[in-house]
């Protein structure tokens, strides 16, 4: 007689359930990890953890995921949107190796930090050439038109297995980008702009002009690049302003240019501390700040304290105007 085969209710609790495991192994380098020891974080016995595991029960309590989210020291929102199956694995990895390059840069010495900020301004100024000369002015960004800004770079949708999309030298001075193919997601998009970015910053970094390449800051530079690229500066500060003050701001623009809520923050913070004195970048500063924000309670001293802590002569703000009307030819159309 056939044995029936289970059927998988919940396939984010598998994804959720492997992606806690991969970094409970990173977490614990010297142990060997067992699905046991995952479990028993959510206090779960072995057949609660096996049924968690081949996805026959799903992980919602927001408890849990919080308790995850501590004991592995990953952002809760990753595993929020993983259990909600809002992303996949291989997208809820790309945003905690993202996390994580932010952790280390944030214990860098402030000199490194506040190079981090001039090539930020340095990239920002190469994009805005870049989109002037591809003459895009739709929201979202398309990756079709804009890879048209780089001639020696084609696009190739195809079977890559360990990554959202990878690219290879054809030939001198000439490349391809692979990408998964299927349905192209705001993590896909961002992934081919981090390996347009690659190129440019690694391989013709003197076609354009740049800085010398700083090894410290290099995969700061890439995913910064892709970012001011697929995130606009000037849209991205009229966008601001029409987005109503109840609603997530975060996740509305992430939704109109079609990436992932971190490029958002990244973009955002970005730009903050083009303008930011350099005292802002020293550690003593910084932990004195974070110390005095934990008491700023309502959203509008949130934004009071940013607008006055940075330069007034930034020309982007985070006070958002109300009630403006979104014209009616935005488009957010899922459209590759």
């Amino acid at each position: 007689m056939r044995k029936v085969q289970d059927v998988v209710r919940f396939p984010q609790s598998v994804q959720l359930f492997r992606f806690c495991f991969r970094i409970l192994e990173i977490r614990r380098p010297d142990n060997k990890i067992h699905d046991q020891d995952l479990g028993e974080i959510l206090d779960f016995n072995p057949s609660d953890t096996s049924h968690w595991k081949r996805g026959k029960k799903a992980i919602r309590s927001t408890k849990a995921i919080e308790n995850l989210a501590k004991v592995l020291a990953v952002d809760v929102e990753i595993l929020h949107d993983l259990a909600d199956g809002a992303i996949d694995l291989d997208e809820a990895w790309c945003d905690f190796c993202d996390a994580e390059e932010e952790r280390r840069l944030a214990l860098e010495e402030p000199e490194v930090r506040m190079e981090r900020r001039d090539k930020s301004i340095e990239l920002e100024k190469l994009s805005q050439k870049i989109l002037g000369k591809v003459g895009s002015n739709t929201v979202p960004v398309y990756v079709p038109e804009l890879i048209n800004a780089f001639p020696f770079i084609q696009l190739i949708p195809g079977d890559v297995s360990d990554k959202l999309a990878r690219s290879s030298r054809i030939k001198p001075g000439h490349y391809a980008i692979r990408y998964r193919k299927g349905d192209v997601r705001a993590h896909t998009r961002i992934a081919i702009c981090r390996e347009i970015a690659r190129i440019i910053l690694l391989s013709e970094r003197d076609k354009y002009n740049l800085s010398n390449r700083c090894e410290t800051l290099s995969q700061a530079e890439i995913v910064e690049f892709a970012n001011t690229l697929l995130i606009p500066r000037e849209v991205l500060s009229v966008e601001v302003q029409r987005i109503s003050t109840r609603a997530n701001m975060v996740q509305v623009l992430a939704d109109l240019f079609w990436v992932p809520k971190s490029a958002i923050r990244a973009r955002l913070s970005s730009i903050l501390l083009e303008t930011a004195p350099d005292r802002v970048f020293e550690t003593g500063y910084l932990s004195a700040k974070s110390e005095a924000n934990r008491d700023v309670s309502s959203e509008e001293n949130q934004e009071k304290f940013l607008d006055e802590e940075f330069s007034s002569g930034s020309n982007f703000s985070f006070v958002k105007k109300k009630n403006t009307p979104k014209p009616q030819g935005t488009s957010t159309s899922p459209i590759h």
